[in-house]
């Protein structure tokens, strides 16, 4: 059964990422839509009407985060491109990724429709090229849009067994422009019965994973369950040393509230925040 889910459900995410970029061309060519906040709304709904389809159950607790006047940056721990795809589910975002996810066939095109800000890592084959200067130019046009801008400074994802420590580079950023800051946390159940299957192995991506087979794989799994957690608190202002210890601490805490399923986070109906129209 698990191998027909897969194949069932990777045809399906085929065609609504087809329909999706078909969509997106549509509304560029004719109705206006412009790459940064009405490119966020645009994907939010497409987002959600893949997790609708693939069934995946949500809950969500605290209040979703609002940009202000300064602008608004979100951090949160990381444990897969599945985080990705639900955060942006839950509400429109400007996300901070790798510049190889604009490579991507189909997803990297609809991640610039709704501004991503690509950041080039240090350890990529040919050296560093990007400059402080230019992140720090991207992320303020990111913070200037209205959205809040999430990013995820362990700099890798995990096999849900720990958070790792904050990496401080794009910290930078938040305070250079005075950006109020807030955090978030994600964590994943597997409820049903999945032969063995794991959320280290079969949920999470990290380490040396191989792309395409994970995604199959994962893609025949039921009953997986994500809650997330929004901070309703600013992390205080400081140096960026201050700042990635301060929410780091934060986002510990919310993971350590969801991971286990505690009774008091509430069970919201992913219709409730998923995207509509």
């Amino acid at each position: 059964m698990r191998l027909f889910r897969s194949i069932w459900r990777s045809a399906m995410v085929a065609t609504l990422l087809l329909a999706a970029v078909a969509d997106g061309q549509f509304r560029k060519t004719f109705l206006g839509m412009t790459v940064g906040p009405a490119g966020a709304v645009w994907v939010h709904r497409w987002c959600g009407r893949i997790v609708r389809a693939l069934g995946f159950a949500c809950d969500v607790q605290g209040p979703l985060p609002e940009a202000g006047e300064r602008g608004l940056a979100v951090v949160s721990n990381h444990l897969s491109y599945l985080v990705i795809l639900m955060y942006a589910a839950v509400r429109p975002f400007c996300m901070v990724a790798k510049t190889e996810v604009r490579q991507w066939p189909l997803i990297g095109w609809m991640t610039a429709q709704a501004g991503t800000v690509y950041v080039q890592r240090a350890d990529v084959k040919g050296g560093q090229t990007q400059t402080h200067a230019q992140v720090n130019a991207m992320m303020a046009t990111a913070f200037a849009s209205g959205l809040p801008v999430m990013f995820f400074p362990e700099g890798t994802t995990t096999d849900a067994s720990e958070i790792l420590p904050f990496r401080r580079g794009l910290y930078h950023s938040v305070i250079n422009g005075g950006v109020p800051m807030k955090t978030a946390a994600v964590s994943y159940r597997l409820e049903g019965k999945n032969g063995g299957a794991t959320l280290a192995d079969d949920v999470c991506y990290w380490g040396e994973m191989t792309f395409g087979p994970h995604l199959f794989g994962f893609l025949g799994l039921r009953g997986l369950k994500v809650r997330i957690r929004f901070g309703a608190e600013e992390i205080a202002r400081g140096d960026r040393f201050q700042m990635a210890m301060e929410s780091r601490n934060r986002v510990v805490e919310h993971y350590a509230g969801i991971r286990g399923g505690i009774e008091s986070v509430e069970e919201t109906a992913f219709e409730w925040v998923g995207a509509q129209g």
